[in-house]
């Protein structure tokens, strides 16, 4: 197979150290760790810099050499750049009048910023026609790749979408709401026009693109392959500081109101406290968003507000024991592209209590208990069973040890990925 370059863009665009074992930056850090560490493949590196209009080729960080036990570039923080976005759905008189200063500052800040990162960390590669794998996020995708066809370069490139969600959200909101589907939908028209394959993370999300291509929300795609993610949660060694109650309790990761549905939770709870059984504390493992403290405080929520803990942005070590010494994890979202942390819990044996969306039971099959996302009374029954029930919690979790192997690995998603290029090759 001819020699791929592997996008870690994102690691340098996106928004660093708050989101770093979390979603999309995780996805790329740990396939590129798994290329990186590969013999007999021809893989290299590379990052788009805003502020050269260019692709640089990178020799990055990996395992204890990094910051973060799995993949870094070595970049300093101070070399984060400034994003503007390299086009927009539809004109705006306002916004195209100053969008020119606009970027020029931009250009200028990214500049200074771009010469702190040492010389020989960098180096420029031409990648017209060469073939560029990116796991990143649409938006950043479709920044450089309108950037390089304006200089002409013409990238051979197989993205990896991770979700259509705003689509959704696209065809039931009102006009004036729709602005960042409008964004989304934006953004992939570029990276679907501009890709030679698609791979996508499960086999709900292909199902997902070609329908909204047959519908013509997205355009016509070219092959899809399904690569679905991976369950596997990588050691590290990093301090842990942050913890759970020292009771057996319930975990949520990433968990805000809405798609990821932690009313269906707390509802749940609720419920177990109304008729008089006993209510588990509940660890919410994540960032702080403001929208789910305004929440967890309503009033209704006093009776079992003393059972809710928050971790906040905890490190992978810190992640970990939060999975290992729960008594179950919580997964309600009506609707996700894979799953991450559901497959990080049967990983490491955690028992999951997952709602019916498709592509969850992709993720756990036969491993996980499932409930309706809409009905807080099914959590609740599920919850309970699991709390008072030793029989039925142990045979679960000696259900899920004993399906350990068949649970994929980063390594099979990096070599699905090679094998999804060369076919197409």
């Amino acid at each position: 197979m001819r020699t791929i370059y592997y996008d870690l863009s994102e690691l340098f665009l996106s928004s660093g150290q708050k989101f770093k074992y979390y979603g999309i930056s995780r996805t790329v850090m740990e396939v590129g760790y798994e290329l990186a560490m590969m013999e007999g493949v021809s893989v290299r590196f590379a990052v788009f810099s805003p502020a050269r209009k260019r692709f640089f080729e990178v020799s990055p960080r990996i395992g204890a050499a990094s910051s973060n036990g799995i993949i870094d570039l070595g970049f300093p923080q101070s070399a984060k750049p400034i994003r503007t976005r390299s086009s927009f759905p539809k004109p705006n008189r306002m916004r195209d009048l100053v969008l020119p200063a606009v970027r020029w500052i931009a250009d200028q800040v990214n500049e200074r910023r771009w010469r702190t990162v040492p010389a020989d960390l960098v180096r420029e590669v031409d990648l017209n026609g060469q073939t560029l794998v990116s796991l990143g996020r649409p938006k950043m995708i479709a920044d450089y790749i309108t950037v390089a066809h304006q200089t002409g370069i013409h990238i051979k490139l197989v993205p990896l979408l991770h979700d259509m969600f705003p689509l959704y959200e696209f065809l039931h909101a009102h006009p004036s709401q729709r602005m960042f589907s409008n964004h989304f939908i934006h953004d992939n028209h570029i990276v679907i026009r501009s890709s030679d394959l698609i791979l996508s993370n499960s086999a709900f999300t292909k199902a997902d693109i070609e329908r909204f291509s047959q519908t013509g929300h997205l355009p016509p795609v070219p092959q899809v392959v399904a690569v679905p993610l991976s369950h596997e949660f990588r050691s590290t060694n990093e301090p842990v500081v942050k913890t759970g109650p020292s009771k057996p309790y319930l975990l949520c990761t990433s968990i805000m109101t809405g798609r990821k549905n932690l009313e269906c939770v707390l509802d749940a709870l609720m419920h177990l406290h109304e008729t008089g059984r006993p209510v588990p504390p509940l660890v919410l493992a994540g960032a702080l968003r403001k929208r789910t403290r305004k929440y967890v405080k309503k009033t209704r929520f006093d009776p079992i507000r003393a059972q809710i803990h928050f971790v906040v942005n905890p490190n992978q070590a810190e992640l970990r024991a939060l999975y290992e010494n729960a008594l179950v994890f919580l997964m309600p979202s009506r609707l996700e592209g894979w799953g991450l942390p559901l497959g990080e819990a049967l990983w490491l044996g955690t028992p999951a209590l997952a709602s019916t969306a498709p592509v969850l039971k992709e993720v756990a099959g036969d491993l996980a208990e499932y409930f309706n996302p809409d009905d807080p009374q099914e959590l609740s029954a599920l919850i309970d069973r699991i709390q008072s029930d030793p029989e039925a919690y142990n045979a679960l979790k000696e259900r899920i040890e004993a399906h350990h192997d068949t649970l994929r690995t980063w390594k099979n998603v990096a070599e699905d990925i090679l094998a999804a290029v060369k076919a197409a090759s």
